[in-house]
């Protein structure tokens, strides 16, 4: 029976991880995630402005060809309706309906885009940013047709 007493002083010494080295490790990974998040979250922040400058860009050539065809820019009344279903004279979308879920034109804080007819020949979309107000500063500033040289 001498042998099964050594087995079980053996199996004492392995008795798996102390709190500390559980602490340690647990630490550990929680400061590595802090450092990926904070390299990530800016880059996010960043790829949403990236995406609202180019779905205004689509847009304004949108709103443009409506103007070269119809003679005229688009009333905020027909906003944004027109993109999708065309006009009475020109019954072709102006706008890839894949590019919008759901026809609706929102940027990447789910608010809608804002079309402005500035004069007869002029006009702005508009997406607010993160703060989805007018004006701000950094992510929060607007993001314009007029900024933007797209």
């Amino acid at each position: 029976m001498q042998p099964n007493k050594r087995q079980s002083h053996a199996r004492r010494g392995q008795g798996g991880f102390s709190l500390i080295e559980v602490l340690i490790s647990v630490t550990i990974i929680v400061l590595m995630g802090g450092v990926v998040a904070w390299n990530v979250f800016p880059a996010l922040f960043q790829s949403q402005r990236d995406k609202a400058a180019m779905d205004i860009a689509s847009l304004k050539a949108a709103v443009k060809m409506f103007q070269m065809r119809e003679h005229r820019l688009p009333t905020e009344g027909d906003w944004p309706d027109f993109l999708f279903n065309g006009s009475d004279a020109h019954p072709d979308p102006y706008l890839d309906t894949d590019q919008f879920e759901d026809n609706e034109v929102k940027d990447p804080w789910k608010t809608e885009y804002v079309y402005k007819r500035i004069s007869s020949r002029e006009f702005e979309i508009i997406s607010y940013g993160a703060d989805m107000m007018p004006g701000g500063e950094g992510d929060d500033a607007d993001i314009s047709s007029k900024k933007s040289k797209k």
